[in-house]
């Protein structure tokens, strides 16, 4: 996990930046062993060394500067962050970013969220990258039960290994830092999640392959696919172990290692780690091409590119708080969260084909105007009506909502600047544009 993902808790938490800061916690023990790491596990200079090693072949990379390795408790890795946090995030910021996803129906309405439970993710590292220390640190969490005498060994043995395989993650994140400037790609897609998210996928994807293959000291197709068969195991152990809290806050999480190692796995067993390597300068675009990997790597299908406006003479006295792209994965969240995992609804999301979200403030007021394009009319119409019947479901009555559509695209206004729709509709249909293009009437 690289540290600067940690950053982005910090900043602006709107609806897009906050699901971002939540996929961007890592849980890199999960794929590893579950146990909570102990002094023994600390490897030597030697052993470390052995791990370098591993990783500079399998990725046929070599790192272009040492990277230090610290063990620290956890009180000393919450005391790294705290600073942060304390000077970067406002209450005022998380509160936006959970209005804005209740509104759409992305979060339950009695969901809450403070700068703390935030903060408190960070205690659910098992170790990190800091691309501006350049270092690496693996958290030590001592057993807090005494062990007989006759499993030391073997426990000690464990750790080691489970070390040795959030080293190897954390050494692929050095040199993807190095080789491919990864935080520099990830500031270019602020304020656009779902190609943050798409990003992410293969960073994280990328580590987690590579990481196990440091375990396994064996890398080759077979291995690979065994491993990308098991690892889509936690994912029920993982939503399990987080039970209580908002799928969209948990499953961007988990996406990134489970549907980002699949992806990569589909470009190593293409081109080998040349193909993983290759991702980088050529990334995924949207969330629905990790999804849907034939969208990247058989007929390229990009997200359409939405701008939304005409609204801003109207609404001139709201301040926007926010204006992000969600894209297909947190859209099948929304709709599995409003009509059951198992709707077969869900497949309106497969049809999306690129979204713009903006949220306004006014007080304590706010409103969403969210534009939306699907692959074809007919997908666009199903969508309007499946979305109506989810907000008459999921916001009281008293709460304005108009929903209109034109073609592949759909437009959904929420909240108390809805009620003045008829006065800037007219205009955002004429101004915005999808893919530069003007959105044709009926």
């Amino acid at each position: 996990m690289a540290k600067e993902e940690w950053a982005k808790i910090l900043g602006g938490i709107r609806l897009g930046r906050f699901i971002a800061i939540i996929a961007s916690a890592c849980v890199v023990v999960a794929f590893f062993c579950k146990l909570a790491a102990a002094q023994d596990g600390v490897l030597s200079g030697s052993e470390a060394a052995v791990v370098k090693a591993r990783v500079e072949k399998i990725r046929g990379l070599k790192l272009t500067a040492n990277v230090p390795v610290s063990y620290l408790s956890v009180a000393e890795t919450e005391s790294r962050f705290s600073t942060e946090f304390a000077r970067e995030t406002s209450q005022a910021e998380i509160d936006a970013g959970v209005g804005e996803g209740k509104l759409i129906g992305l979060y339950p309405p009695d969901m809450k969220i403070e700068r703390k439970d935030l903060a408190d993710v960070a205690l659910e590292l098992a170790g990190f990258y800091d691309p501006r220390q350049k270092d690496i640190v693996v958290i030590n969490r001592p057993i807090a039960v005494a062990l007989p005498e006759r499993f030391r060994n073997a426990v000690t043995e464990l750790k080691k290994l489970e070390t040795a395989g959030t080293l190897g993650h954390e050494l692929t994140h050095a040199l993807q830092d190095q080789h491919f400037d990864i935080e520099a790609a990830q500031k270019k897609y602020k304020g656009d999640t779902d190609h943050e998210l798409a990003y992410k996928a293969i960073v994280e994807g990328d580590a987690t392959l590579s990481g196990f293959s440091v375990v396994t000291r064996r890398v080759d197709d077979q291995t690979i696919d065994y491993f990308d068969t098991h690892l889509q195991d936690i994912v029920p152990i993982f939503m399990g172990r987080t039970e209580g809290k908002p799928r969209a806050m948990t499953y961007p999480f988990i996406f990134q290692y489970t549907e980002g190692a699949r992806f990569v796995a589909e470009a190593y067993h293409r081109k080998r780690w040349d193909g993983v390597n290759a991702l980088f300068t050529g990334p995924p675009l949207s969330t629905q091409q990790i999804m849907h990997p034939e969208l990247y790597f058989d007929h390229p299908t990009p997200a359409k590119t939405v701008m939304l406006a005409g609204y801003e003479k109207v609404l001139r006295d709201w301040k926007k708080v926010d204006e992000d792209t969600l894209g297909e994965l947190m859209l099948k969240i929304m709709i599995e969260r409003t009509m059951g995992e198992q709707t077969p609804y869900v497949e309106a999301a497969a049809k999306w084909a690129g979204d713009r979200i903006v949220a306004l403030q006014k007080g304590k007021s706010m409103t969403v105007l969210w534009m939306l394009t699907f692959r074809d009319a007919g997908c666009a119409d199903n969508f309007n009506r499946l979305y109506s019947g989810i907000l008459d479901k999921v916001l009281p009555a008293t709460t304005a909502r108009k929903i209109e559509q034109r073609g592949p695209a759909v437009f959904v206004m929420i909240g108390d600047g809805a009620i003045r729709y008829h006065e800037f509709l007219p205009e955002v249909w004429k101004q915005s544009r999808i893919d530069n293009a003007p959105i044709e009437a009926p």
